[in-house]
């Protein structure tokens, strides 16, 4: 059985899911720009009100985009009821006559299947994403507390930049694995190569590159290239998905 080819249950999900992780994150950032620090020596994390704000935020954000996933599934299983589950087999036979060229990409099922897929990596992992963030920020304090009572701030910075990519391996890794299974699920060899592109160079930026000043602000790569993914990334995967692929 196929839905009509111009559904977008998973595109769309991924589409608002990545507005709503901009938006989160440009709210993050705006907050941060507006508000000045004496301490500017300590991470943003640190700061009691900023971690506030981005505790909130991460708890939105896992809400919303659940829900977003939660009603697109519905919806789905909504439309695929409609035909007796025992007809499914015949439907799509029927339909693979009648609209041949012209059918949807993938079957019901296998479109079923990857919005699961998705729901549980940007709802589950950004979950999982906020509990990594309370550890690492622990570790940060502590590690933050023994430079400056042993007066060595100096060895604190490479240290901070080098264990940062931890905060971000395992939704990154998540995110790309979620492109990689839909890339075998369509036989799409440009998805599996890009998926495998970024992780290579958020690899390399974890493990070469350094903490940037740009001015007031420091620049930690892993950070970017992160954030970047989950939100523009994703957005762009949504748009390829939706005009390369149909009902999908």
């Amino acid at each position: 059985m196929y839905f009509n080819k111009n559904s977008h249950f998973l595109s769309g999900s991924i589409m608002i899911s990545a507005l709503i992780m901009l938006s989160g994150s440009g709210l993050e950032g705006l907050i941060r720009m507006i508000i000045s620090r004496s301490e500017n020596y300590a991470p943003d994390m640190l700061d009691p009100f900023l971690w506030k704000v981005q505790t909130v935020c991460s708890i939105l954000k896992a809400a919303t985009i659940i829900a977003v996933f939660i009603t697109s599934y519905k919806k789905l299983l909504k439309r695929k009821n409609i035909v007796p589950k025992e007809d499914h087999a015949e439907m799509g036979i029927l339909q693979r006559e009648v609209f041949g060229s012209d059918l949807s990409t993938l079957s019901a099922d296998d479109t079923e299947q990857l919005l699961m897929i998705w729901g549980v990596i940007l709802g589950g992992a950004e979950c999982v994403y906020y509990i990594s963030s309370i550890i690492y920020r622990h570790f940060t304090a502590q590690l933050m507390m023994m430079a400056v009572l042993g007066q060595q701030y100096d060895s604190f910075v490479p240290l901070y930049n080098l264990t940062h990519g931890f905060k971000y391996l395992e939704m990154m890794t998540a995110i790309l694995l979620g492109v990689a299974m839909t890339a075998i699920f369509l036989r799409d060899r440009f998805l599996g190569l890009a998926s495998g592109v970024i992780m290579v160079v958020f690899l390399v930026a974890f493990a070469a590159l350094q903490m940037q000043s740009v001015g007031q602000m420091v620049i930690v790569w892993t950070s970017v290239i992160f954030h970047l993914t989950e939100t523009v990334g994703l957005f762009v995967l949504s748009i390829y998905l939706a005009k390369h692929y149909r009902g999908l």
